[in-house]
């Protein structure tokens, strides 16, 4: 039995040293020759082709935007047109003031009377006007001008004007008991202003000179 367990042991220890000598002392032998290249596959069938996406109502992407073109060249300037017709000048804003010629003044009645008139003809001196323009009077003896109504108390004569059917300059005695005589003023003349053309109220108007009115209105003298 110990001859046996001795030759086990024997054994055991032979294989192990084999085996150590054949792992660690043995050189890799060198690498074989590449085999040859197999024989490529046949391609597969074809896939159908994909739906149009514009027809499916999906837009494609948007490209980028191109350049922007060259200037074109300047069209030619067009035909000047012609010049209107030059408008009439309208009329001065003072035409439609009338101013009367100097009117001798034939009195009615005698130097005894209070009271003697002047009748006086004046077409332009319509209704409109006494409602809503204004009208001035003016007396005058040799190169004295006076506005009426004017008073001469050392004359004892009033001088004033009425519209009563018709236009009338009166000559009234301060008094009026004394007769008037003969009245100052041998002639006379009106100023007709329409409404509209009395910039100034009528009371400063009437308070210029004869000279003054004229001048404002652009009037003759």
């Amino acid at each position: 039995m110990k001859t046996t367990t001795n030759f086990i042991k024997c054994a055991i220890l032979v294989f192990a040293i084999s085996f150590t000598s054949c792992s660690k002392d043995g050189d890799i032998g060198p690498i074989g020759p590449q085999g040859e290249q197999g024989i490529q596959g046949e391609d597969g069938e074809q896939g159908p082709a994909g739906e149009d996406g514009e027809a499916l109502g999906v837009p494609g992407p948007q490209g980028e935007q191109g350049e922007t073109g060259a200037t074109g060249p300047a069209g030619e300037d067009g035909t000047n047109g012609t010049n209107g017709t030059d408008g009439e000048d309208g009329e001065d804003g003072n035409a439609n003031v009338i101013a009367s010629e100097w009117l001798n003044a034939t009195y009615d009645g005698t130097v005894d009377d209070v009271r003697r008139s002047f009748e006086i003809t004046a077409p332009e001196i319509t209704p409109e006007i006494l409602d809503t323009g204004l009208i001035i009077f003016y007396g005058k003896k040799g190169d004295e001008i006076w506005g009426i109504p004017s008073s001469f108390p050392f004359l004892n004569q009033n001088f004033s004007w009425i519209s009563m059917g018709s236009l009338r300059i009166l000559c009234d005695s301060n008094d009026g008991t004394t007769g008037v005589g003969d009245p100052y003023f041998t002639s006379i003349r009106y100023i007709v202003v329409p409404a509209g053309l009395t910039s100034k109220n009528s009371t400063s108007i009437l308070e210029m000179s004869y000279y003054e009115v004229m001048d404002y209105y652009g009037l003759e003298y």
